[in-house]
């Protein structure tokens, strides 16, 4: 039986046990009453769909499904449902996007008309006019995402996004330090104001955001380890009146990435007089420093932007002479160095902070031993080919 409740229209319960709502918008242009229907598995569910509708015509922001379009639903997709729930990085990212590739391509379709043929033609041409394959599949990702929620929302019966098919990736070179010039490297950098941001990157592994992020209550001296449990990241608010550029500290990638690694007895030291400058540091600015208890800080106390830090490293690099050399680079080297004095591939990533072994594997492949090579040399002795 129908139930109504103040200002929330006509909720039912369906016979296989599903609810279902309806909503009146009006009289179209024969005077004909035109209703709007809602679907969920449970009233709750209904419910807010239907309070959602109900704000949207009391507002006169609401749009018939039918003349719903990609650009309008990427807007309110973006505001309504991911705003609140994704980091914001995350979601400057998503807006990015959305508003300089999915909306300008796709924005004007009505939403009930996207086609999967079309979005197969939307990735193509990323592709074509020079996108790389994991940027095509995060713009991907994104419109995925908005088209799920809209087949949840009943906007459409099925996503046109299903089945299409995504750029093939080529695996591409890492750039390694050998020996002689991660040596060259950790001596160059020793002689810049915090270039001990890079020495210790190289000496666990650690991404540049978690080195930033860390606080002198992650690292243990007395037990020489260190801990990562948080990370660093630089964002935009584009729903701000006047959108700057801010920091953020915020949890790690991964469940996985929460880790604790040991130190070296040179990183120990190396820390320990970082420290010590950092107080005299502290001390000589007096009110005008402001401790935050990182590590790793601007003159004032203040978080360090990425930039500027990679621009440091630049330095360093061409004060080494060493090319092609970018921060991920020293995460790549450390596992490297790791595996190849026999590190065992699980402590690896667990050290890094992998969520999967395979993705260890498949990162640091050339650096493992060859098993199919290593198990035919058995076959020596056992089979004659002949002279």
């Amino acid at each position: 039986m129908a139930k109504r409740g103040q200002g929330e229209g006509t909720i039912s319960k369906r016979p296989d046990g599903t609810w279902w709502a309806r909503i009146s918008l009006g009289k179209d242009a024969n005077g004909k009453q035109k209703r709007k229907a809602f679907y969920g598995a449970t009233r709750k569910e209904v419910q807010e769909k239907l309070t959602a509708a109900l704000n949207e015509l009391n507002t006169d922001t609401y749009i018939e499904p039918s003349k719903m379009t990609v650009a309008r639903w990427m807007d309110t997709w973006l505001k309504e449902y991911k705003y609140h729930s994704v980091k914001p990085h995350t979601y400057e990212s998503y807006y990015s996007m959305a508003k300089c590739h999915i909306k300008p391509r796709l924005g004007q379709t009505r939403l009930k008309d996207l086609r999967k043929d079309m979005v197969q033609r939307f990735v193509n041409d990323l592709f074509t006019e020079g996108k790389g394959p994991s940027y095509v599949e995060s713009v991907f990702r994104v419109l995925n995402g908005a088209l799920k929620e809209a087949v949840d929302g009943d906007l459409i019966a099925k996503n046109p996004a299903t089945g299409v098919r995504m750029p093939r990736k080529e695996k591409q070179e890492m750039r390694i330090l050998t020996p002689e010039e991660q040596l060259r490297f950790i001596e160059t950098a020793k002689l810049y104001d915090l270039g001990e941001v890079f020495i210790l990157m190289l000496g666990t592994g650690m991404r540049i955001g978690e080195a930033l992020a860390l606080t002198w209550d992650d690292i243990n001296f007395e037990n020489a380890e260190i801990r990562v449990n948080k990370t660093q990241t630089e964002y935009i608010d584009p729903h701000e009146k006047k959108p700057k550029l801010r920091l953020s500290y915020g949890t790690p990638k991964t469940q996985s990435s929460y880790r604790t690694i040991p130190l070296l007895p040179q990183l120990v030291e190396m820390l320990k007089d970082h420290r010590e400058k950092q107080n005299a540091q502290a001390s000589e600015m007096g009110s005008a420093y402001t401790d935050n208890n990182l590590v790793f800080c601007a003159r004032f106390g203040t978080g360090l932007w990425k930039c500027n830090m990679q621009y440091k490293l630049m330095q360093i690099c061409q004060k080494a002479n060493i090319d092609g050399l970018h921060s991920h680079c020293l995460r790549h080297t450390f596992a490297t160095r790791g595996l190849e004095n026999g590190i065992p591939l699980k402590v690896m990533q667990e050290l890094l902070g992998h969520s999967k072994i395979s993705m260890t594997a498949d990162t640091y492949s050339h650096v493992l031993p060859d098993t199919k090579r290593t198990e035919v040399a058995k076959l020596s002795g056992t089979i004659t080919l002949g002279a």
